[in-house]
């Protein structure tokens, strides 16, 4: 059977003279707790003994960012994962996250390999965890050390599992505009720390490069250069970057022929993630989303799940070679 995790508190690291990650009381302790016991009986997820940080950044003092950043932390205190939050610029304008995510890669790098993290979950401060339960490990290609890792492919002499060629160090997804850098995964080595050097210098050595987007456009350069692109996975977006059709109650309501007929990147009962990516009204659609999530952490329980991407995650990664 796949290892489970008891409930144990993360770390949380405010990042700046601010302190945008609020205190943790009693309180919100215990709704993690409860919400973690609730999970383990409804929801199909089994926890993997990852090394895994959530990292974003939070600017300001507006309230749908605020609540959108305490959507993460609750995620982050059920499952066990650090935290890591920029509360203050570093540099000019979005180019802060490469170089967070680069200092952060730099200080785990310091530490020994088994101390280290094993992967950063990065989340744009404008989306809202919608089930709680499911595991950020979840989508991440298997450990073949693992028990529920034994199906995977062996040849006949192999004493150990096949690996596929090249190993994915990011998993990111497009989006209808093309590559969006707003929720990936990356995993902690020196190919990412080489990785965001490069996107940070782009700009400064390639100044005749149009960046359209800022540090994504930066990033979607990069990741195509040779030394890069084969260690890049790009999933399906509805994985973990979906976008809102309309609002809450539309989608609480939303028939499953309805939900059907969607396109495939649009929020549906059973997604991880909402992103308001490019969206008109953040400041007057955020605050609906953050007070119907408060009362519904999970869609698990109820029957009502539209669509549960686990198996999908699994025959991705067992068709590279895992």
């Amino acid at each position: 059977m796949p290892r489970t995790r008891l409930h144990t508190l993360p770390h949380l690291h405010n990042h700046g003279k601010s302190q945008c990650i609020p205190q943790i009381n009693d309180t919100l302790v215990h709704h993690s707790a409860s919400l973690h016991s609730t999970c383990r009986k409804v929801a199909p997820f089994a926890e993997r003994n990852t090394r895994m940080a959530t990292v974003t950044a939070n600017f300001g003092t507006k309230s749908h960012y605020k609540q959108a950043l305490q959507s993460h932390i609750l995620h982050a205190l059920i499952h066990g994962t650090d935290f890591h939050a920029l509360c203050d610029p570093l540099i000019d304008d979005l180019w802060n996250k490469p170089y967070f995510i680069l200092s952060l890669l730099m200080e785990e790098m310091a530490k020994p390999k088994n101390e280290r993290l094993e992967w950063i979950f990065w989340v744009d401060g404008d989306s809202f965890i919608v089930d709680q339960c499911r595991p950020l490990s979840s989508f991440l290609p298997p450990e073949p050390s693992l028990p529920f890792a034994s199906h995977l492919p062996q040849a006949q002499g192999e004493s150990e599992p096949r690996k596929p060629e090249h190993e994915p160090n990011v998993i990111v997804s497009n989006d209808p505009s093309g590559f969006n850098d707003g929720v990936f995964f990356l995993r902690v080595n020196q190919w990412a720390v080489d990785l965001f050097t490069d996107i940070l210098a782009f700009r400064h050595f390639k100044p005749e490069v149009e960046l359209v987007f800022s540090e994504q456009s930066a990033m979607d350069h990069v990741l195509q250069h040779p030394k890069f692109k084969d260690h890049v996975q790009l999933v399906p977006q509805h994985w973990f970057n979906a976008y809102p059709l309309d609002g809450p109650k539309e989608y609480e309501l939303r028939s499953d022929k309805e939900a059907k007929e969607m396109e495939e990147f649009k929020l549906r009962r059973g997604d991880f993630l909402v992103h308001f990516a490019g969206h008109n009204d953040k400041e007057g659609a955020m605050p609906d989303w953050a007070e119907y999530l408060a009362v519904n952490p999970t869609p698990w329980g109820d029957g009502r799940v539209q669509r549960d991407v686990s198996g999908e995650v699994d025959k991705w990664w067992k068709n590279i070679g895992y």
